[in-house]
């Protein structure tokens, strides 16, 4: 589709693939890279295009409608589901050969009968709750997996859990629930149940608790090049860049207001750019009056409530400023840069939520393949 509208997200891949060979510095256990959300907001089937380049065959996302749209472009892979999918659509994955993750014995149930029928073999990965509180078995862990195992035409080829505190400064519940998911994996190998593929490894634990790798990692936002929290600033570069150009121009008097309320009122004479980007793309409100942009090398600062479609800086002090140049919202201009964390910070939010926040309307463009 053409871009009328100058606004746009760069999705650098090469940079993406650099992140990737980081990880594998960390952990010689095999990578499942998480590409749910539309791959962080970066464009799943790119992404995971990029990704099976360089010899990643196992991908995971959050739903159904995730795996399906990568299972069109990429037959050959193998994606998982690791968010809960419900037991009346079990045919769909065992037609599309997607692994579901199990939580309960009705999910079990339901794709052991759809796998019959079809005459095939069901893959599924346990999911264990040891501390997150979300999703998985819990007390009874031992005694349901004991009997989904006793399922006709299902294969449990994984068991994983989810680690609530990897990114906090004390690890102890980390270990606590690893050590639970420990206990179990060895009452289920003494029982015989020996299940091929354990994991456990979000981003923060691929950089920090070797002893939670196992079989498989499943690295998220550390792909992207954000640290998953303060502290962890690693020499992982950011994948995406968001610009604008400048789309009007105007001079204020001291005194005049920019957008809507009156929230901004001019100390003095203003040079006002106007972007054509707004909240509807994924800029967050919480950055009017003072959130910052980049433009020629130098910060500006933004002024008035940001729109659904608009937004206005302060340019004053930048010279030479013209119709048509480039703005970066996030990302590097020369030698000064606006991080996903950064601008997170400064709203009370975390990048996670920059990034899968900029809307389907931004197009991404996609640098470096």
């Amino acid at each position: 589709m053409d871009n009328f509208r100058p606004v746009w997200a760069e999705v650098n891949l090469a940079a993406l693939k650099r992140n990737l060979q980081r990880i594998k510095q960390y952990t010689d256990s095999e990578i499942m890279p998480i590409v749910k959300a539309n791959a962080y907001g970066h464009g799943a089937v790119e992404v995971v295009g990029a990704l099976r380049e360089e010899g990643i065959k196992r991908f995971g996302v959050a739903f159904l409608e995730e795996a399906l749209v990568l299972r069109q472009y990429y037959p050959d892979l193998t994606i998982m589901v690791i968010g809960p999918t419900l037991p009346e659509f079990s045919e769909i994955l065992v037609q599309q050969d997607i692994i579901p993750e199990v939580c309960q014995w009705e999910q079990a149930e339901a794709l052991s009968a759809a796998a019959t029928k079809l005459k095939k073999t069901a893959r599924l990965h346990l999911k264990v709750d040891t501390g997150m509180g979300r999703i998985g078995f819990r007390e009874n862990a031992l005694k349901e997996i004991k009997r989904i195992a006793r399922l006709p035409n299902i294969f449990i080829e994984g068991i994983y859990t989810h680690l609530a505190t990897a990114d906090s400064v004390d690890l102890t519940y980390a270990y606590k629930q690893l050590q639970t998911f420990d206990k179990l994996y060895e009452s289920l190998c003494a029982e015989g149940l020996e299940i091929p593929i354990r994991h456990a490894a979000n981003s923060p634990a691929v950089l920090r608790l070797p002893q939670s790798h196992y079989e498989l990692c499943r690295p998220g936002i550390i792909l992207y090049g954000i640290a998953p929290t303060k502290g962890l600033e690693t020499e992982f570069e950011p994948v995406m860049s968001l610009k604008a150009r400048i789309v009007h121009l105007k001079t204020i008097d001291k005194g005049q207001s920019v957008s809507y309320n009156r929230s901004f009122i001019a100390a003095y004479p203003t040079r006002v750019a106007t972007l054509p980007i707004g909240y509807a793309d994924g800029l967050r409100r919480g950055l009017s009056n003072g959130g910052e942009v980049l433009l020629n090398g130098q910060r500006a600062v933004i002024i008035g409530q940001i729109c659904m479609d608009q937004t206005m800086v302060d340019v004053t002090e930048i010279e030479g400023v013209k119709l048509g140049d480039v703005v970066t919202i996030l990302g590097r201009d020369g030698e000064e840069t606006i991080s996903a964390a950064k601008m997170a910070a400064s709203i009370n939010t975390i990048s996670y939520e920059i990034l899968c926040g900029i809307s389907q309307r931004v197009p991404r463009i996609y640098v470096n393949r």
